[in-house]
């Protein structure tokens, strides 16, 4: 089974009896984190912006530092780009989980109506995803310049809004796949508001893959492991790493735990 279709297997089947209950007491904490952070960054300029510029009516998802409702997709956005906005949330995986898979479940769970211990499950499943890439693929991204958090988070956040609409293992692959296209992030953009714009576009992406997977939306069943799917794209060459050096933080940011 390739490894696409063996994430989308267990997303699929991952359920909250599953769940470790030392996995679901780290995935609270990763709640309550973001949740805390989201609301210091509320007023932060990319926030504002962002806000601004989307200019969300009305939809089933809060905006957690406001009075306003927003699409899931929009909602996951803003508010993953105020969690990011100021540095502090969490680092694991080589980069900050829960600022993008906290802000796409929220979004999704209110929409869809589901338990808590479903989202916990959303979370556990997109983490798990997220650290089955990054055990495979040991490259120094830092050094040829790209920023984990947006690369590998779209994938998590797929994987995490998969697990909340209950995909069956097809869709899932096809949701994982999609995020896998949806990955991005420079580290050159460190120091600017692009930087928590990649953690908020990473949980757009997920709320979008999952959503557009349940509709039948296509995507390669091998994505992540085809001779130019999302590992060959994203690996550091081994001849490259011992050259790599870290790029040049600008004020305010970390040059290697982001």
């Amino acid at each position: 089974m390739s490894l696409t279709r063996a994430l989308g297997q267990f997303v699929s089947d991952l359920s909250p009896n599953r769940v470790p209950a030392q996995a679901a007491a780290i995935a609270r904490t990763g709640f309550i984190d973001c949740v805390g952070v989201m609301i210091a960054g509320r007023e932060e300029e990319p926030t504002r912006i962002l806000r601004e510029v989307l200019d969300p009516a009305s939809g089933d998802a809060t905006l957690y530092f406001s009075d306003r409702k927003a699409d899931a997709a929009q909602a996951a956005w803003i508010n993953g780009t105020a969690a990011h906005a100021l540095d502090f949330d969490d680092v694991a995986l080589r980069g900050h989980p829960s600022t993008v898979l906290v802000p796409a479940i929220l979004a999704e769970a209110e929409t869809l109506d589901v338990s808590g211990r479903d989202m916990v499950t959303a979370y556990v499943a997109g983490y798990e995803t997220w650290a089955e890439l990054v055990r495979r693929e040991p490259g120094f991204h830092h050094g040829k310049g790209w920023h984990p958090t947006g690369i590998f988070g779209a994938i998590g956040a797929a994987a995490a809004c998969a697990s909340l609409r209950r995909l069956d293992p097809a869709k899932a692959t096809q949701a994982i796949a999609l995020g896998a296209s949806q990955s991005a992030g420079l580290m050159a953009n460190f120091g600017t508001m692009t930087k928590p714009f990649h953690a908020g576009r990473s949980a757009h992406s997920g709320v979008m893959a999952a959503r557009l997977a349940a509709a039948g939306f296509t995507a390669s069943e091998d994505a992540l492991e085809h001779p130019q799917g999302f590992l060959a794209a994203a690996r550091l060459p081994a001849r490259s790493i011992a050259k790599a050096q870290p790029h040049s933080a600008k004020p305010g940011t970390s040059s290697t735990a982001d």
